[in-house]
């Protein structure tokens, strides 16, 4: 059931982002900025949620090194959300920071 929930949050999190792709002309910078960041979470959310209920419980207690590499997936996925996804909606947001 977990799986099926965090399966939902994702494909919501994608909908939700090509819905904010296609009315970006409409609305401002800020609010772009914090909705994609809003889907990004949930986006992320979904992805930890997925990855951690699709290892074996007792097999996950007695990983060492689970937590770092759920950091290390966190990592990426906000360096591609910040260098990659961020400046499909707002190009100069790189420029201004």
């Amino acid at each position: 059931m977990a799986r099926r929930i965090y399966g939902i949050v994702i494909a919501l999190a994608l909908g939700l982002g090509f819905y904010l792709n296609t009315i970006k002309e409409t609305r401002s910078k800020i609010f772009l900025i914090v909705t994609a960041g809003i889907i990004f979470t949930l986006f992320s959310m979904g992805i930890h949620g997925l990855t951690a209920h699709s290892l074996n419980p007792k097999a996950k207690g007695g990983i060492l090194i689970y937590p770092l590499l759920m950091g290390a997936l966190w990592a990426i996925m906000f360096f591609l959300f910040v260098f990659f996804i961020l400046p499909i909606f707002y190009p100069d947001f790189l420029l201004e920071v």
